[in-house]
């Protein structure tokens, strides 16, 4: 089953299914948080403004997918990064992951215990890998394309190995093996139907072929037609089934010390780049992450803030209208005098309520005052009689 075979439920709404976490102020899941999507799948981990993103955990519940499950990063509700995929029928995949599909390093385990580590490409092995059979321990090691043996390679039997070019999971071309008796046996694998594909050796190829393009509607008419437009081949065809006719046979090559150890340099080297290589394109890869993350942040909070003002601007039009279409009340004539005096009499008596002395209370504090000091008066002469 491929991964496009196994694809994942869709939960960016706000209430696909049932969810349990943290919410945003746009009540989009955003956070920590664990959804039963409506299929039965379930999803454990961070969400970002509604989407998976960041370290989850997904399991498949349908009966076509069922016990699968992935646990790994996100980027935006797609497996993107390093990530497990535990697949139905129990063969697992551990690596990197880009746009839900195996895509980088990786290694996967199938269920007769056969092995395959390293590149990927779009879901298929594609690049430098080994490939090793469980049943007899031999193995493939060398390059692949679209998921197939193709350019050089080594395979590895018990007691021997064959050293050089593949096609179509196939040994095609010039080659030679080695065997542990120090011998080597030089010779070419060809098509057991010689008139079906003319062997094509290193240069053929390399060599480009042309593009034959119809001539459409706004393309360039002044282009010169007589120099042709080139391409690299997409894949080589597939072949028939081979067999092999030798040419020589000679002693085994035994390098010098000084070659093994310019040998050494050169895997340590190649081991270093490829390291570097990878450093640089996780931290590419992040750095990408958190640019397009702040580029959405700053989205939204323009969109917040330009909403913000033409809510503000649509009120203040609706008040000016309001305030437009508000008859005036204009006092008639002997109801100026009689507001007067009733505004008058309130603010008297606010006066006297706030503890205001009038005119009136005025007196009383110096009358009270003036007899105060009588008193006083009174009261320091009478120890001198």
């Amino acid at each position: 089953m491929s991964d496009e075979d196994l694809g994942e439920e869709e939960d960016t709404g706000q209430w696909i299914g049932e969810y349990e976490g943290d919410r945003n102020e746009k009540l989009e899941r955003h956070g920590i948080g664990k959804a039963i999507l409506p299929n039965k799948d379930t999803y454990e981990g961070s969400y970002m403004y509604g989407k998976r993103d960041g370290y989850g955990v997904y399991r498949f519940h349908t009966k076509a997918a069922r016990n699968a499950r992935y646990q790994g990063e996100y980027y935006q509700a797609r497996k993107q990064g390093m990530g497990k995929f535990i697949y139905p029928d129990g063969s697992r995949y551990e690596g990197q992951w880009v746009n839900d599909l195996k895509d980088g390093s990786g290694k996967y385990y199938y269920t007769n215990g056969d092995v395959y580590e390293g590149e990927w490409s779009k879901g298929l092995r594609h690049g430098k890998g080994r490939y090793t059979y469980a049943a007899d321990k031999t193995f493939y090691e060398g390059s692949w394309r679209k998921g197939k043996w193709e350019g050089f390679g080594e395979f590895h039997f018990c007691n021997y190995k064959y050293v050089g070019r593949f096609r179509d999971n196939k040994m095609y071309g010039y080659g030679k093996f080695v065997f542990d008796t120090r011998c080597e046996l030089h010779g070419q694998y060809f098509l057991d139907d010689k008139d079906a594909l003319v062997l094509m050796d290193l240069a053929t190829e390399a060599a480009l072929v042309r593009i034959d393009e119809d001539k459409k509607g706004g393309e360039d008419e002044t282009a010169d037609d007589t120099e042709p437009q080139y391409r690299m081949p997409p894949s080589p065809p597939p072949i028939g089934p081979t067999h092999f006719e030798a040419s020589q046979l000679t002693r085994l090559y035994v390098m010098t010390p000084e070659e093994e150890e310019e040998a050494r340099l050169v895997e340590q080297l190649n081991s270093l780049r490829e390291k570097v290589e990878a450093q640089i394109k996780a931290k590419q890869e992040a750095e990408m992450r958190r640019a397009d993350a702040e580029a959405a942040r700053w989205a939204r909070l323009e969109a917040e803030r330009v909403t913000e003002e033409i809510l503000a601007e649509a009120e203040e039009i609706h008040g000016e209208e309001e305030h437009a279409g508000k008859p005036v009340d204009v006092p008639k004539e002997g109801e100026e005098e009689a507001i007067d005096k009733e505004e008058a009499e309130a603010g008297g008596g606010s006066d006297a309520e706030e503890g205001e002395p009038g005119p009136v209370g005025s007196s009383a504090v110096l009358e009270g005052s003036e007899t105060a000091l009588q008193e006083a008066e009174g009261g320091e002469e009478a120890p001198a009689e």
